[in-house]
């Protein structure tokens, strides 16, 4: 059996100060430490639309470098980031150096002296290939509907995230069949007839995701401008003039987020 990482963790001697510092310079949602646990551990929430495992590599270390663990962030621009790094109380520690035939990447030290490592495709990306797969909505039934085609289609799937009991973004993946799923925002009967499907179209570069998005739009409507999303990413919502609905985002595939 083969096992994806799929949780990272930074434990240190200052936890609000962690938490305070990886909300501000990346943006990720953190959540309240868990009551009553003497650890102050807190959950980030996982980005929607990206695959829960996450690549990684290994290597020996530079002569004189007792190496490390740590996880790569993907971000647009690293100088950026190494700014706000320092203001936060971090420090650059490696890089930017591209990787022969890849992307530029480069390290730094968190206020507590813990290695991170970034990493910014940059025009690499702009090639890569799109990715489209379609988005059901089942407004309300989406649990049951997963698990009758879980039976049908002998696949399986994972609820990625809830709110209460309704399902608000899950995956099934089956024998040459993958599609998102959720219960949506209102609840009510499914109409065969009136279209559950949203198109949800990744595009890896950001520039490449704004002109696609703008060319969707073009004689159609645009629901939720292309833009920074909650999560690390961007996001954007758009009718098209034939009525199909486009989740488009941008945001990295496999590698690191």
């Amino acid at each position: 059996m083969k096992h994806p990482v799929i949780h990272f963790e930074i434990m240190g001697q200052d936890a609000p100060k962690l938490r305070s510092f990886y909300a501000d310079v990346f943006g990720w949602n953190v959540a309240a430490p868990i009551p009553d646990y003497a650890m102050q551990y807190s959950l980030v929430d996982p980005v929607p639309g990206f695959a829960r495992g996450i690549m990684g590599g290994i290597g020996k270390a530079p002569e004189g470098y007792d190496g490390h663990v740590t996880f790569y962030i993907y971000v647009d621009d690293i100088e950026s980031v190494f700014a706000k790094v320092e203001e936060h109380g971090g420090s650059r520690m490696i890089g930017p150096d591209r990787v022969p035939n890849g992307p530029v990447i480069a390290l730094f030290r968190d206020p507590e002296g813990h290695t991170i490592g970034v990493v910014d495709p940059g025009d690499d990306m702009r090639g890569a290939p799109m990715e489209l797969m379609p988005f059901i909505f089942f407004y309300g039934r989406c649990e049951a509907a997963l698990e009758f085609y879980k039976n049908a289609l002998d696949g399986r799937y994972e609820i990625v995230m809830r709110e209460g009991d309704a399902v608000k973004y899950a995956t099934f993946t089956g024998s040459g069949v993958s599609f998102k799923a959720s219960d949506g925002s209102a609840r009510r009967a499914i109409d065969a007839d009136e279209g559950n499907v949203t198109l949800a179209l990744n595009v890896p570069d950001a520039r490449r995701a704004q002109e696609v998005f703008d060319a969707l739009a073009e004689g159609g409507k645009v629901v939720t401008p292309f833009g920074d999303a909650q999560w690390i990413g961007k996001f954007g919502n758009v009718h098209d003039r034939f009525g199909t609905e486009w989740f488009v985002t941008s945001a990295p595939q496999g590698g690191a987020s």
